[in-house]
């Protein structure tokens, strides 16, 4: 029963947080605006990756990493987390290290103040036409030649409900991938719905949000014609990962992760 008390007030309180945090930001994002795109992009990486851990300390809700340190993030990659909660857009801020860039939904440039901070650190993709899918997709290809990162989620969305399996993967970070020669780095929220899923709203709650590495997947060599069998290969090998880190230690998922890969091997 007190539990239940407790959302409410718990739920403001977070809500509050983020909005305070991104009034904050504003001043800060307009002057990095005045500056160039290299400085841009870097200033408004650490921006929202400093706001992102203030709002989920500051909320209890501790982020924390495990791999990273055996990822070579001298490289950019492909990263895709799966995706089960709204808290995923700023969870990708407080576990990936380096820069990199997104796709995310026009519509939320109209959004009062937090789109005009959305639009600069994200790529805005328009799903309704396909002329504007083609220009973010060369936007994303131009960000990997600069040596940025890309974070799509291989999903495409969230289940309106709790579930144990990850959702079909779509096929658009893969093709990016192929054209690109780039690896594909799999990251799992493993506490995302548990923090807050989208079936529950008002129901926030506090505690650990862990993001596991998991070994890159190499795309060197893997033609447009095997698209489809490298997609369903990560979505495997992530779904394995996941099932997996459900029920053993975190630190145990990558050694799992390597004897999946070597039981599993991807030949185009």
């Amino acid at each position: 029963m007190l539990k239940n008390i407790l959302y409410l007030p718990y739920f403001l309180y977070v809500c509050v947080l983020f909005v305070a945090l991104i009034l904050l930001s504003f001043p800060v994002t307009l002057l990095l605006l005045l500056f160039p795109e290299s400085v841009k992009d870097n200033g408004l990486f650490w921006l929202m990756k400093v706001s992102s851990n203030a709002w989920f300390i500051l909320s209890g809700m501790i982020p924390i990493h495990y791999n990273r340190r055996k990822i070579n993030f001298s490289k950019p990659y492909i990263i895709t987390p799966n995706h089960q909660s709204y808290i995923d857009a700023a969870l990708i801020y407080t576990s990936i290290p380096t820069v990199f860039k997104t796709l995310g939904k026009k519509e939320i440039e109209k959004v009062p103040v937090y789109g005009v901070i959305y639009k600069h650190v994200v790529i805005t993709v328009d799903r309704s036409s396909v002329t504007a899918r083609a220009n973010s997709f060369r936007k994303m290809k131009q960000e990997l030649d600069r040596g940025n990162a890309i974070v799509l989620f291989p999903e495409g969305t969230f289940s309106d409900t709790p579930i144990a399996n990850l959702l079909p993967f779509q096929e658009g970070c893969f093709s990016l991938a192929i054209q690109q020669q780039t690896d594909i780095l799999p990251v799992l929220f493993i506490d995302a719905a548990k923090r807050l899923h989208p079936s529950r709203l008002m129901r926030f709650t506090p505690g650990w949000n862990r993001a596991i590495f998991l070994p890159p997947v190499t795309t060197v060599g893997v033609e447009k014609k095997n698209l489809d069998q490298l997609k369903q290969y990560v979505e495997d090998y992530m779904q394995a990962c996941w099932l997996f880190g459900q029920t053993n230690k975190k630190k145990r998922v990558w050694q799992f992760a390597e004897e999946w890969k070597k039981n599993n091997t991807f030949i185009a």
